[in-house]
C-alpha cells in the first residue's frame, strides 16, 4: 500500500484546504492527491472485497456483493462489479501491488481482463506473461487508461497472429442489443453491440441517412442548437432507418490513406485504411471490396491531406480517382463542411487534436479555427475535429487556435498560450 503517512498528509491536504483562495498550480496539485487517494481507496475495496470472498467460502450466509451494495448504499450491480475487480485482482498480482500503492486505477485492471479474456483460451498465457512489464511501463511513462487499452489491442493482434479473423468471430458470438425504458425521463433507450464487419454497414447506413435528414426539412420539435440538432437528426436517421423510410444505401466506406511517398515514388511506407474507427481484417477488407466506397486520400509527412479523389468501388481504381481531386475549399459558399472534408479530417486525424482528448475523430464536429460569424471560410485549412465538449469549450470561451503549416496547433484563452500540440501524424505513431 502507498505510504500511510503520506497518504494521510495528502487527505489532510486535500480536507484542510480552501478551494477559492487556490491558483492553478495549487488546484492541479490537489487534483493530483485527490487521484492518488482515489485510486488508493479503489484498491482498499477490491482488498476488501478478496476478504469477503475468503469468508464466502467457507460460510454461505455471506453474500459480497449484497454486502457490498447495503453498505456503500449503492445499487446491486455497485456490488456485482466491485466483486468482479476483486476476483480478478487474484489472477492479476503486479496490477494488484499497483493498485494497493496507488499508481494505477482500477480502470487499468477492467482493461486487463476484458482483454485476457478477448483472446482464445490457449493464448492467455502468452498475454498474461506480459503483465509486470506492460504495468511497469504503464507506470513509468503515466499512461492513459485508453493508451493502454491500445497496448493491449496491439498484444492480442501480435499473440494471436491469424489477421483478425479469431477475434472477429468472437465478436461476432458476442453482438447483442438492450432496450429499456428510463425511469426518469420515459424515454426508450437502445444499447448495441455489433462486430466491427456488421458495423461497417451498419454505420455507414446512419451517416448516409444522417446527410440525407441533415439536408432536409425539419421539424419543430428540432433543437435550434447546431450541436444537440445534430444528435437529434442521429436519432431520426436511425429511427428512419428501422421504420423502413430512409432513403439511404449504406454500402460500407473506407478511407484509403496514401502516404505522399507512395503516391509520387511507390515507396509503400504507411499507407493505411480507415474503416470509421472500426478494426476490421483485411481479408474482410478483401471480401467486401465488390459493395464498398474507397475513399483515397494523399497526405503529407505530417499528416495533412494534399489530395482526395472521389468514392471509387474498387481499390483498384483509387488512383484514377486521385487524378480528379475532390474540392475540399469551399471559402464563404456554404457554413456546414462538406462530406469531403469531413473524409479529409477522418484521414487526418485519429482522435479529437486537443492536448490530452482520446475521443475518437468519428465522435467530432467540424470546427471553424477563424469563426465563421467572423468571417471564416468553410476550407479545410480553417476546419479541425473537436470533439463534443471542446467543440462546446471552444465556442463558450472563445478559444483563439492557431493552425501552422504543419497542422499543429498554438491554443489561447485570453490572448495566453493554454495548450499546443504537434502535426497530425504524431498521432498516429
Amino acid at each position: 500500500m502507498s505510504d500511510v503517512r503520506d497518504l494521510l498528509h495528502r487527505l489532510a491536504r486535500l480536507l484542510s484546504t480552501t478551494p477559492t483562495v487556490c491558483d492553478a498550480d495549487a488546484v492541479a496539485a490537489l487534483l493530483a492527491d485527490l487521484a492518488l487517494v482515489r485510486r488508493v481507496l479503489e484498491g482498499r475495496e477490491i482488498a476488501l472485497m478478496s476478504r469477503l470472498a475468503e469468508l464466502a467460502d467457507v460460510d454461505d450466509s455471506i453474500d459480497p456483493e449484497r454486502i457490498n451494495a447495503a453498505a456503500t448504499a449503492r445499487p446491486a450491480r455497485a456490488g456485482a462489479a466491485s466483486a468482479r475487480r476483486a476476483r480478478a485482482a487474484t489472477s492479476s498480482p503486479e496490477l494488484r501491488r499497483a493498485l494497493d500503492a496507488g499508481s494505477l486505477s482500477g480502470d487499468f485492471l477492467d482493461a486487463w481482463q476484458t482483454a485476457i479474456g478477448l483472446l482464445p483460451e490457449h493464448r492467455r498465457a502468452e498475454l498474461a506473461s506480459l503483465e509486470a512489464s506492460l504495468v511497469a511501463v504503464a507506470i513509468a511513462e503515466r499512461w492513459t487508461i485508453d493508451r493502454f487499452r491500445d497496448r493491449l489491442r496491439h498484444e492480442s493482434r501480435r499473440i494471436e497472429d491469424d489477421g483478425g479473423q479469431g477475434r472477429l468471430d468472437r465478436q461476432r458470438r458476442g453482438a447483442g442489443v438492450r432496450a429499456w425504458t428510463d425511469r426518469q425521463s420515459g424515454m426508450w433507450c437502445l444499447s448495441g453491440r455489433f462486430d466491427p464487419e456488421t458495423a461497417l454497414s451498419l454505420q455507414q447506413r446512419v451517416a448516409d441517412e444522417l446527410e440525407r435528414v441533415f439536408h432536409g426539412e425539419r421539424p419543430a420539435s428540432c433543437p435550434a442548437d447546431p450541436l444537440l440538432a445534430q444528435d437529434w437528426l442521429r436519432a431520426r436517421a436511425l429511427a428512419n432507418l428501422i421504420n423502413g423510410l430512409g432513403g439511404a444505401v449504406g454500402d460500407p466506406e473506407m478511407i484509403i490513406v496514401i502516404d505522399q511517398r507512395t503516391y509520387e515514388r511507390g515507396e509503400h511506407a504507411s499507407t493505411r485504411v480507415d474503416c470509421g474507427g472500426l478494426e476490421v481484417p483485411l481479408d474482410v477488407i478483401r471480401a467486401i471490396a465488390g459493395r464498398a466506397r474507397f475513399v483515397p486520400v494523399v497526405i503529407d509527412r505530417h499528416g495533412t491531406v494534399i489530395r482526395q479523389g472521389a468514392p471509387v468501388g474498387s481499390y483498384r481504381s483509387v488512383f484514377d480517382s486521385l487524378a480528379h481531386p475532390v474540392a475540399l475549399d469551399h471559402g464563404r459558399t456554404r457554413r456546414v463542411a462538406s462530406r469531403h472534408q469531413r473524409r479529409a479530417m477522418r484521414a487526418m486525424y485519429r482522435r479529437c487534436p486537443v492536448p490530452g482528448c482520446e475521443r475518437h475523430v468519428s465522435l467530432t464536429e467540424a470546427h471553424h479555427v477563424q469563426y465563421w460569424e467572423l468571417g471564416g471560410p468553410t476550407d479545410l485549412a480553417n476546419l479541425l475535429p473537436l470533439c463534443r465538449h471542446h467543440h462546446d469549450r471552444a465556442h463558450a470561451e472563445r478559444w483563439q487556435i492557431e493552425v501552422h503549416l504543419d497542422r499543429s496547433l498554438t491554443i489561447r484563452r485570453r490572448g495566453r498560450v493554454t495548450m499546443s500540440t504537434g502535426p497530425p501524424a504524431a498521432q498516429w505513431v
